[in-house]
């Protein structure tokens, strides 16, 4: 029986690790999409000849952030990390309870997760996640400008291509992604996750 058992807990946990492809197969193209068109939305009203300095590409890439956080629903991210069909039933599966009657524990993870995805806790971390990846983003961009340039300002049309080469770093393993280094770094993430790992169950 207990090998059984194992077996079945075995293959529900490759069920909840095969939806965790779903973020790098789906989620991130769709999170791609929308932050292009967030950018779209932000830059079409800016001339190419425009002069930036670093105050004014800090302040539309804050703006562009912005405008991206408000897209969708409060809950927006779900749609990133999970499956449409898990969304739709773990939001039927919810109840009070901890521990559902009646579900595999894949089910069970998924609620799990889903309930971590809709709080305030781990909207307030993306936020301030994001902020740091816009604030070292721009100091890379910054860098790239010999003399100081980008301080005394110089036109959108030089600064874009600037930025759009230092996009692919954002998605890089991570391990090399000093983006994700920055974010493990920042205190409230750290608390985050030890609260978290802290009040799982153990097995």
């Amino acid at each position: 029986m207990k090998e059984t058992k194992d077996a079945v807990n075995r293959e529900d946990q490759q069920k909840f690790l095969g939806s965790v492809d779903f973020l790098s197969q789906h989620g991130l193209p769709t999170l791609i999409s929308d932050m292009e068109a967030a950018t779209k939305e932000i830059i079409k009203g800016k001339q190419l000849s425009g002069l930036f300095n670093h105050t004014a590409l800090h302040e539309t890439a804050m703006h562009i952030l912005n405008k991206f956080m408000s897209m969708g629903s409060p809950h927006s991210w779900l749609k990133y990390m999970l499956p449409e069909d898990v969304i739709s039933h773990s939001t039927s599966s919810s109840s009070g309870d901890p521990v559902l009657s009646g579900v595999t524990e894949s089910e069970q993870l998924m609620v799990e997760a889903r309930a971590v995805l809709i709080s305030a806790e781990f909207g307030s971390i993306v936020e301030i996640s994001l902020k740091a990846v816009v604030d070292t983003l721009v100091e890379l961009v910054a860098a790239r400008f010999k003399g100081g340039s980008l301080t005394t300002g110089m036109p959108l049309a030089r600064v874009l291509p600037q930025v759009a080469q230092m996009c692919p770093l954002l998605p890089e393993e991570p391990s090399k992604n000093q983006f994700i280094k920055i974010i493990r770094s920042i205190p409230e993430v750290e608390l985050f996750f030890t609260l978290l790992y802290a009040n799982m169950p153990s097995a």
